[in-house]
């Protein structure tokens, strides 16, 4: 009786400690988490070092000034979203391309998108990270200065909105100085005749939002010597035809001029260029002029902020490489979520919460 009892000790003790030693495993790996083998698939298929990868990425990044690690981080995330497609895995498998497959076929999941990201980013020697989210994968660049990330992203911003109104809207678009217009080029030869005056341009009403102003651009060539004017209505013209008094820029004015090369800037109404002909003979002209309508840019592009973690002092920003086609350097990461990054050369990972905004 006595060897059964001391048996049935032994056995419990045995089994707890076979418990014990199973908790003490499981709650190691909650404490430390398993995170390196989850993004282990993932990280096997980033190519750190590679030659042909380091090549294309810096045929990329080509138009960046040297060093400018914004400027590339920009021009790499924008060459993977605009050349490459969403497309689901396969139904039976999770199935992980190689960032050569994804360029092959143009396209991946999130996953993917993300390798190729890291891998043509990591080939110029940008430091990423691999971020696990539940359902979901994207990528951190590190070391970045989030005010001239800000500038770089702006103007292919604008550029690629310019595009789509003028597509959309019937209308022309241009991106100069970092600002979007929707301009009207108009082109003309025309004879004018002695003591004859000449408007082109609008009815002098006022702008209103988007278009905040606009800016005349135009060049002239006559046979003749010509006054020009810029003036701010029809009316203006009209009185000037009358022989009354008128308003014009006075800045803008050019008297007796073959040849013009000039522009108008920051006109609040719809004005318009008047050309004089004082002589005693016909004048052939021939001009060229573009009304250039400034867009307001908060109309057409809402404040986007740039979102980013710091790691051991560093700005990381998030890339969102399934962000679609006005995705940018910083789109949210589902910032709601506690994140995981890992190293993808070392393996370490972070436990990140706080997202932060520039």
């Amino acid at each position: 009786m006595r060897h059964d009892i001391w048996f049935a000790v032994i056995c419990f003790i045995i089994s707890l400690l076979i418990i014990g030693s199973s908790f003490e495993e499981d709650t190691l790996a909650i404490i430390m988490g398993d995170h390196a083998k989850i993004a282990e698939p993932y990280i096997n298929e980033i190519i750190l070092e590679d030659m042909t990868l380091r090549a294309q990425s810096s045929s990329i990044v080509s138009e960046c000034p040297s060093g400018d690690r914004e400027c590339q981080i920009n021009k790499i995330y924008r060459f993977v979203v605009d050349n490459c497609s969403y497309y689901s895995d396969p139904r039976k498998d999770e199935f992980i391309q190689t960032p050569y497959e994804t360029l092959d076929i143009h396209g991946g999941d999130c996953e993917d998108l993300t390798i190729l990201l890291m891998s043509l980013l990591e080939n110029l020697g940008i430091q990423t990270y691999l971020v696990l989210t539940p359902g979901h994968v994207y990528c951190l660049a590190c070391d970045v200065d989030i005010e001239h990330l800000q500038e770089c992203i702006w103007e292919p911003n604008l550029a690629r909105y310019s595009m789509d109104l003028g597509q959309t809207g019937h209308m022309d678009m241009v991106v100069e100085n970092g600002s979007l217009y929707m301009f009207v080029q108009e082109q003309q030869t025309f004879a004018l005749q002695p003591g004859n005056l000449y408007y082109y341009g609008g009815n002098g009403s006022e702008f209103n939002l988007p278009i905040e102003y606009m800016n005349i651009h135009y060049d002239v060539y006559s046979s003749r010597p010509l006054n020009v004017y810029v003036v701010p209505s029809r009316t203006d013209y009209e009185l000037m035809v009358d022989g009354l008094s008128y308003e014009d820029c006075p800045s803008c004015r050019n008297m007796e001029v073959t040849w013009i090369s000039d522009k108008c800037n920051d006109l609040t109404t719809r004005g318009g260029v008047v050309f004089e002909n004082k002589n005693k003979n016909e004048a052939i002209v021939d001009f060229d002029l573009r009304f250039n309508f400034y867009f307001y840019p908060d109309k057409l592009l809402e404040y986007q902020p740039i979102s980013y973690y710091e790691i051991d002092g560093k700005k990381c920003v998030v890339l969102e490489a399934t962000a679609g086609e006005y995705g940018y350097p910083g789109c949210d990461g589902n910032p709601e979520c506690e994140i995981i990054a890992i190293d993808p050369l070392t393996k370490e990972y972070f436990t990140l919460k706080d997202i932060q905004y520039g």
